[in-house]
């Protein structure tokens, strides 16, 4: 009897043995194509984020270049109306934070010194109130996310009188040369703050942080203790740093 090629060759062939080769292959084919598939479906979810990314990007930069526009119109609701949508970009873009205090910053300085509302000629001058779109953008900028700032928000020699101010988030504020007599800045931090040469006359400043402020020349509220570290000059109530003595000229007065 004649032998078979694969004895003539010595090779045997072990039952079952070709059967778990064929599995073994098809197991992996089967995690071959389960390993593309997931490629793929990645890189469909990446492209997909990526558009949403740059769609929602787009649809912050329409909103913003609108709230823009409503800060300059000539009605008190739609100016209102903007400084909201501002503040909503400034959270929901972290990257858009600064262009956003910024701008509000600026539209406070432009619009709080005018007269509220104005007044007609041979009208007896009466106390001025805060324009209630000024009174909002101090809102936003008081309960901003300050870790997000880039700089000091710079409200240099602005009209606050009477400004609801209480639990702002004013740290690291420019408010040098500003006018905050009677303003409510209870409990609100202005840790960092310069408030060099303001007018705090009447001001509330129950509970307000000051650590680090800035307050040479600051005309001082009678009644509210001196910060440490501070002294009232005795003549016209500006704040100098203490050991300076009560006769030294305060910074922002004509020297003799």
């Amino acid at each position: 009897m004649m032998r078979s090629a694969a004895s003539q060759r010595g090779i045997r062939r072990t039952p079952g043995r070709e059967p778990r080769l064929e599995t073994a292959r098809d197991a992996a084919r089967g995690r071959l194509l389960a390993l593309s598939a997931g490629l793929l479906a990645a890189g469909a979810l990446a492209f997909t984020a990526r558009n949403i990314a740059l769609s929602r990007q787009g649809r912050l930069a329409g909103r913003y270049a609108i709230a823009v526009e409503q800060l300059a119109s000539a009605e008190l609701h739609v100016r209102i109306e903007g400084i909201h949508a501002l503040e909503r970009v400034a959270r929901e873009a972290p990257a858009d934070h600064s262009a956003v205090m910024e701008m509000l910053a600026a539209f406070i300085r432009e619009h709080s010194r005018p007269q509220w509302p104005p007044s007609d000629p041979g009208d007896r001058v009466r106390e001025r109130p805060l324009r209630p779109d000024v009174q909002a953008a101090m809102t936003a900028v008081g309960r901003r996310l300050a870790e997000r700032d880039t700089g000091p928000v710079d409200l240099t020699r602005v009209d606050l009188t009477g400004a609801d101010l209480a639990r702002a988030d004013l740290a690291g504020a420019d408010l040098g040369g500003a006018r905050l007599t009677g303003a409510d800045l209870s409990d609100a931090d202005l840790t960092g703050a310069n408030l060099a040469d303001t007018d705090l006359t009447g001001a509330d400043l129950a509970g307000a942080d000051l650590t680090r402020a800035e307050l040479t020349g600051a005309l001082w509220p009678l009644g509210w203790p001196v910060p440490a570290g501070w002294t009232r000059h005795a003549a016209c109530g500006q704040l100098i740093p203490a050991g300076a003595g009560t006769e030294k000229t305060p910074p922002n007065q004509p020297r003799g």
